[in-house]
């Protein structure tokens, strides 16, 4: 009697589908390939907003029809959300490719030239354009090696950290 409830529980568990970034989360997977190195950003339609605006706000959600009308304000920005640098410099900006993913949540997906550099560093100045509590960009990262590492966050009064080193 009992077990009729329970294969009705849990069938009804792959109908519950996680869809979309909260307002205050932003991802970003960095992985290191022969070639190049990218990134894909991910965040709500708001954030995206808040992301594009120089000083700090909470954005606004727009209706994703809406999108081709605030896709320049997305390109114009991306340069400026994030950076992957050696010891030397930023590593070079080849492309900076921005659309909504399949949840209508933004995505930039960045090409940079890669480093021959071991020693990595993100930095996310995208988090200088956010409310000084809440906001964080939770990083995954993938080393040349196809090492994936644990993932971590980066918040407003820490925006710089070392990537992981290849072992």
């Amino acid at each position: 009697m009992i077990r009729p409830f329970f294969l009705c529980a849990f069938a009804s568990l792959g109908l519950c589908v996680s869809h979309a970034h909260d307002s205050f989360e932003i991802t970003l997977e960095i992985q290191e390939k022969r070639k190049s190195t990218v990134a894909k950003l991910e965040m709500a339609r708001s954030t995206g907003v808040a992301a594009c605006d120089p000083t700090p706000s909470n954005g606004i959600l727009f209706d994703p029809a809406e999108f081709p009308a605030w896709q320049q304000r997305f390109q114009a920005a991306a340069p400026d959300l994030i950076q992957i640098l050696d010891t030397e410099s930023a590593l070079q900006l080849e492309s900076a490719t921005i659309g909504l993913n399949r949840e209508d949540d933004i995505q930039i997906d960045y090409v940079f030239t890669p480093s021959s550099d071991p020693e990595l560093r993100l930095s996310a100045p995208i988090l200088n354009r956010f409310p000084p509590d809440g906001f964080g960009v939770r990083v995954t990262y993938r080393d040349k090696s196809g090492r994936w590492h644990p993932p971590f966050m980066l918040f407003v009064d820490q925006q710089d950290s070392p990537l992981p080193p290849q072992k």
